[in-house]
C-alpha cells in the first residue's frame, strides 16, 4: 500500500538505445510508464516496437528516443538519430557518449555532460509536466553498469533540473531487478526468482536469491548462466536452422539456470525473446513455474525503489546485497546525552555512492579516532585506529572535529577529519587528516 502524500516519483531506465520513465503520483494506483509519443518531441522513425509474446503483453512504445537536437531557435527536442536534416547540434546517442566519456560538440561548442543530460531528461519527462506542479520530485535513475563518473553526471544533472540532492537515487539493473521482484505478489519471489536478459550479444540468466537464515534475511542477484547468441555463434546458418539453434542453445541455458533450484518465477526482460524461434525453450520455461515477459522491468524497479527510499511503501525488511552495495555498518563509540551508544556512519544495504555522511564531535582526551564495522552477516566487529599526529594538546572537552565518511569503491570507505578548535577559547589548528579503510 502506498501513503498518500503530494510526491512524483519517478523510475528512469537510462541505456544506449533508448529511455524509459515511470512514474507514480497519488493520480495513478500504481506505477505508471510513458508512453514515448506523450513526451518531447519525437521524429518520425521512432515506431513502438511489437507486442511482447509470453507473460504480460507490454506495449514497447515506451521506448524514448535517445538523442537529442537543438533547432534554430535554441529549443531542444529529442531524436531518434536518423531521421531530419544534419545542420544544427545534435547528438545521435546521449547516454551513450556520456557512458563513455565522448566529448560533447556541436556548433562550434563543447557541453557539459551534466548540461545536456538534463535537457535531455527535461523532454524525457515533459509528459509529466502538469503532475509537477506543487510536488516534491524523488527519482531514481537506474543503468546497467554504474561508475562513480557516470552516477556523478547523473546527479549534476538532476541538480541542474531543480531536483534536492536527498531526493536523487541511482542504481544498476539487478538492483532495480530486484526491487521490481519483490515488488510483487509474494507468491512470485517465495523461492528464487529468474532474469533472462540479452546484454553484450549473449542471453544472460542471472538468479535472485534470498537468505533468510540471517537477520535481516539477505537478497542476492547473481549470473547463473550465458550463452552467446550473436553472429559469431551463427556463423554461416541460413533462418531456418539459425532458429532451430537459437532454441537449443537457449533451453540449455535455461537448464543451467534452474538446475538445483527451486523457482517461483521467471521475467524475460526485452524482445529478443520471440515465440517463433524460443519454441522448447519457452515451453519449458513455463512449465511448473510462473513467466512474464516485458520491456519495462528495470525502470518500473526503480519507481519501487525509489517509492521504498522515499518512506511511501513499507519497507520489505531484507537487506540488498548487490554489486555496489556496502556491506557492512560503519560507526563510532559515542557518549550521547549521557549515555554510551553506538553512533552510525554508514548503514549496510546502501549503494556506496550514496553514503556521504559528516558530524562533528568532541574529544575527551583521545589523541585517535576508533571507526568501528560490523559485517551484515554473522562476523567480529573490526575496530579501525585513525591517529591525529600533531593535534594540540588542549584540556579535555576542548577540542571539536568534523568527521566526513564516503566511499570511494564498494570496499573503499574514505574518512576525512578537520580540526575546527574550540570556539573563541582555542583556535582552529587548519589541521586534517585521512584515511581509506579498505575491507
Amino acid at each position: 500500500m502506498v501513503h498518500a502524500t503530494n510526491e512524483l516519483i519517478l523510475g528512469i531506465d537510462l541505456n544506449s538505445d533508448y529511455t524509459q520513465v515511470t512514474y507514480w503520483h497519488p493520480s495513478v494506483r500504481e506505477p505508471m510508464t510513458l508512453e514515448a509519443n506523450d513526451v518531447g518531441t519525437l521524429s518520425a522513425g521512432s515506431a513502438p516496437a511489437s507486442k511482447s509474446n509470453a507473460g504480460q503483453n507490454e506495449e514497447a512504445s515506451m521506448q524514448i528516443a535517445p538523442g537529442i537536437r537543438k533547432d534554430a531557435n535554441g529549443s531542444w527536442s529529442l531524436w531518434d538519430g536518423m531521421s531530419g536534416s544534419d545542420t544544427g547540434i545534435r547528438f545521435a546517442h546521449v547516454f551513450e557518449k556520456i557512458r563513455r566519456q565522448e566529448p560533447l560538440e556541436g556548433g562550434g561548442m563543447v557541453f557539459e555532460p551534466d548540461e545536456i543530460l538534463a535537457a535531455y531528461l527535461e523532454l524525457c519527462i515533459s509528459g509529466l509536466k502538469l503532475l509537477t506542479e506543487n510536488t516534491t520530485l524523488q527519482v531514481m535513475v537506474t543503468v546497467r553498469y554504474l561508475t562513480e563518473a557516470l552516477n556523478e553526471v547523473i546527479v549534476q544533472a538532476l541538480q541542474r533540473m531543480g531536483v534536492n540532492r536527498g531526493q536523487i537515487y541511482v542504481q544498476d539493473y539487478l538492483s532495480s531487478f530486484y526491487s521490481y521482484a519483490v515488488s510483487q505478489k509474494k507468491e512470485l519471489w517465495a523461492q528464487d526468482v529468474a532474469l533472462l536478459t540479452w546484454e553484450e550479444e549473449a542471453v544472460v540468466g542471472y538468479v535472485l536469491h534470498i537468505d533468510y537464515s540471517t537477520k535481516p534475511a539477505i537478497a542476492r542477484v547473481e549470473e547463473a548462466a550465458r550463452q552467446p547468441m550473436g553472429d559469431a555463434v551463427r556463423q554461416d546458418r541460413q533462418e531456418e536452422d539459425w532458429r532451430k539453434e537459437k532454441d537449443r542453445l537457449f533451453f540449455e541455458l535455461l537448464k543451467k539456470v534452474f538446475e538445483r533450484r527451486q523457482v517461483s518465477a521467471s521475467y524475460l526482460m526485452g524482445d529478443y525473446f520471440n515465440k517463433s524461434w524460443a519454441v522448447r525453450s519457452i515451453q519449458f520455461l513455463c512449465t511448473g513455474r510462473r513467466a512474464y515477459q516485458g520491456m519495462n522491468l528495470y525502470s518500473k524497479g526503480a519507481c519501487y525503489a525509489a517509492l521504498e527510499r522515499a518512506g511511501l511503501v513499507p519497507s520489505s525488511g531484507i537487506i540488498y546485497g548487490g554489486r555496489d552495495m556496502v556491506d557492512r555498518n560503519i560507526g563510532m563509540e559515542m557518549t550521547i546525552r549521557g549515555k554510551e551508544s553506538f553512533y552510525p556512519l554508514a548503514d549496510a544495504g546502501v549503494n556506496w555512492y550514496e553514503v556521504h555522511h559528516v558530524c562533528e564531535f568532541i574529544l575527551h582526551g583521545e589523541r585517535e579516532i576508533r571507526v568501528i564495522s560490523r559485517p551484515m552477516t554473522p562476523g567480529d566487529a573490526t575496530v579501525h585506529i585513525m591517529r591525529l599526529p600533531g593535534l594540540p594538546k588542549r584540556p579535555d572537552r576542548a577540542t571539536r572535529l568534523r568527521l566526513t565518511l564516503y566511499f570511494s569503491a564498494p570496499s573503499c570507505c574514505h574518512i576525512d577529519v578537520e580540526d575546527l578548535g574550540f570556539g573563541g577559547l582555542y583556535k582552529a589548528s587548519g589541521l586534517s587528516w585521512s584515511r581509506d579503510i579498505r575491507f
